[in-house]
């Protein structure tokens, strides 16, 4: 029953809308009226600005990483740490809160993996913003960054549970994406 309880908080930890939070306090606005519709720190940068967006992506970051720091704290199974991390993922996606339309999760999924392995993200994120300087494209940027994380992870050769918790957990950034682009191409119509 306990390892239940820990998914079910870190989904309500994810859930907890940093984004939504700190537009309504700081322009009394939707985040998710703003910019691209997403509750997400990118968004808050491009459509509040640059300290706003900067304080919802590291909170964002925080709650992941939070998540995965109680499971580790209250359990022993690794199983349960992933689902954990996974939960707070899907809460910051479809948060309870805002009637499960959120971010995109790209925060929060950092936060669970800075925890599980830092210095990897530390070099994937490295690459991922000198992709970004480059390029001006956050997207591709993030792409390259992931698809460092896996190699490194690959070349380290980092536990399969953690490989698989990756693997599955990188396409539902994508997956996500296309769902908020389909939800809100029709609320448009």
């Amino acid at each position: 029953m306990q390892d239940w309880m820990i998914i079910l908080l870190a989904y309500l930890l994810g859930s907890i809308p940093f984004s939504y939070i700190i537009t309504r306090i700081i322009v009394s606005l939707d985040i998710r009226r703003l910019g691209n519709g997403n509750a997400g720190g990118k968004n808050t940068m491009e459509s509040v600005g640059i300290l706003p967006g900067l304080l919802a992506a590291l909170l964002d970051i925080s709650k992941g990483a939070l998540a995965v720091l109680l499971a580790q704290r209250f359990s022993d199974s690794e199983l349960v740490i992933y689902l954990a991390g996974a939960a707070a993922v899907l809460g910051h996606d479809f948060p309870i809160y805002l009637g499960f339309r959120g971010g995109q999760g790209m925060a929060a999924l950092t936060g669970t993996f800075l925890i599980f392995m830092p210095f990897l993200v530390a070099i994937a994120a490295l690459a991922c913003f000198i992709t970004l300087w480059i390029t001006k494209k956050w997207d591709t940027s993030c792409l390259v960054g992931f698809i460092l994380l896996v190699i490194l992870m690959l070349m380290t050769r980092q536990s399969l549970g953690l490989l698989l918790y990756t693997l599955i957990m990188l396409p539902t950034l994508a997956a996500t994406k296309l769902l908020q682009k389909r939800q809100a191409r029709t609320e448009h119509v």
